[in-house]
């Protein structure tokens, strides 16, 4: 069974230190599947074999090595007066229990968060509750975001709790395009 996990660097990597990682990460069983730099951090969501431990991915590379991954979203307020208030909410004393890090960069506030303590709905009723004054916004995830967190939001939104992975198309998606080259 193929994982998930997320990965942060405390910096910007060049590509050259990108390039370095991802072949470390190869040789202990580990794919990297994307790659986003936002403020002082790079990002990278990694697929990993049943048997990768974290620990040793994070020890091999030095960076934080997180599975199921860490939802990361860089949220893009559209009025610039909302920005204190929303970083606030997202990383002050009374945010909620999964939010790991919320930080300004430039006009965003980039917001690392467990989903398994605080769920994606959660996260967002709370961003648009903060931005009820002065609505709009837009959510950049710079981690891929797994397939139980996004049916568990599917389900919050839709109001329909039994909705598993097998309602994704994405879950789909590969075996209907095999089907459709034949």
């Amino acid at each position: 069974m193929q994982r998930f996990a997320s990965v942060r660097f405390d910096g910007v990597l060049a590509a050259s230190e990108r390039d370095e990682a991802t072949r470390a990460l190869v040789s202990a069983g580990a794919t990297v599947t994307s790659w986003n730099a936002c403020g002082a951090r790079t990002y990278a969501t990694a697929a990993l074999g049943s048997d990768v431990a974290t620990a040793t991915l994070s020890a091999l590379i030095g960076a934080d090595v997180v599975s199921p991954p860490l939802l990361v979203l860089r949220v893009v307020p559209d009025a610039a007066r909302a920005l204190a208030g929303l970083e606030a909410a997202l990383g002050g004393a009374g945010r909620p229990a999964g939010i790991r890090d919320a930080r300004r960069v430039a006009a965003a506030v980039v917001v690392e968060c467990d989903a398994a303590r605080t769920p994606l709905a959660t996260l967002v009723a709370l961003i648009d509750t903060e931005l009820a004054f002065a609505p709009g916004r837009t959510l950049e995830p710079l981690v891929g975001i797994d397939d139980a967190t996004l049916v568990a939001f599917a389900g919050a939104a839709l109001a329909e709790p039994d909705l598993d992975e097998n309602c994704l198309i994405e879950t789909h998606l590969a075996a209907f395009l095999a089907t459709a080259e034949r």
